[in-house]
């Protein structure tokens, strides 16, 4: 048994399909599927049920999947380790971000490639909820999120700051010279709103919870960008984190005043996962960022 065939055949159950499976792995259909059954003929059993439209996994396969997935993991941290231990420069290291948070990982992102050239980044711009599973399968090594409002028990949290929900609006709009504003002083303002699944969503969710209150949304959208671009047109506001504007003069971010509005940003990684050199020289890179230090700051303003 190698440890390639265990690639395969993890590859092969993520999306149970032989030919994109292949694709994904950079190797033809046939090697894939010889070395699959090369797999099966040493253990002894089907992983797969093979016709001639899908493939499933059997109840042999279900079985072995959480083991092969742990020896590739352990088997790359062994590898990681190694790099580390020789202060080798190189390798991958995977960041999430959710999007109202995309201002503050900037900064960090440049300093990061400019001491570190040859230590490749990917980025991925997800909800905390798909960032969140993508941590636990081990597809990035570190989240830059707002804290779950739910409890994570196998997920450490390394608070970088504390922030509020606030009202976005132009710097032209006649709210913008506004402190601070109230949910219901919005119930006649046209808005357009981050999605459900989205944290500032969720966060505005629950302080209107168990309130008779009704916000006037005409647009729910996913992207915190196009909803900044409505805004800047002067004919609608929206709600977000103050952190979402962070450096954007055009846009004026009033917090809301509402008992709980608290949102604390924070850098969460898995327990028990093997933190990377990499991860932990960003970590000091973004806790020396402007946008960190800025944010730390307002809270004794």
């Amino acid at each position: 048994m190698e440890l390639r065939q265990l690639k395969y055949f993890v590859k092969s159950a993520e999306y149970l399909n032989f030919s994109v499976a292949a694709k994904h792995l950079y190797i033809t259909q046939s090697t894939l599927s010889q070395q699959i059954k090369q797999l099966e003929f040493e253990l002894g059993f089907e992983l797969f049920m093979r016709n001639s439209r899908h493939i499933s996994l059997t109840e042999a396969g279900e079985e072995f999947l959480p083991f092969a997935r742990k020896t590739i993991l352990d088997a790359e941290d062994g590898v990681q380790r190694l790099y580390d231990l020789q202060h080798v420069k190189t390798g991958t290291l995977r960041i999430g971000v959710t999007y109202s948070l995309s201002t503050v990982l900037t900064e960090g992102l440049l300093r990061f490639m400019k001491e570190f050239p040859g230590i490749k980044l990917e980025i991925f711009y997800k909800t905390v909820d798909e960032l969140m599973l993508l941590l636990r399968e081990h597809k990035v090594d570190l989240i830059l999120s707002y804290k779950p409002l739910t409890d994570a028990p196998d997920v450490d949290s390394m608070s970088l700051f504390e922030n509020t929900l606030a009202l976005v609006v132009s710097k032209d709009d006649p709210l913008s010279v506004r402190k601070k504003i109230k949910l219901q002083e919005l119930a006649g303002k046209p808005l357009v709103l981050p999605s459900k699944g989205l944290q500032a969503r969720m966060m505005l969710e629950k302080l209107l919870e168990g309130r008779d209150l009704a916000l006037n949304s005409n647009l729910e959208l996913n992207e915190t960008n196009i909803l900044l671009q409505l805004v800047a047109s002067g004919n609608y506001a929206t709600i977000l984190s103050t952190s979402a504007v962070f450096g954007k003069s055009r846009f004026r971010a009033i917090p809301l005043d509402e008992p709980g509005n608290v949102m604390e940003a924070s850098l969460l990684r898995l327990k028990g996962a093997y933190y990377k050199n990499a991860a932990k020289e960003f970590m000091k890179i973004l806790l020396n960022t402007e946008a960190v230090k800025r944010r730390l700051i307002d809270l004794f303003e």
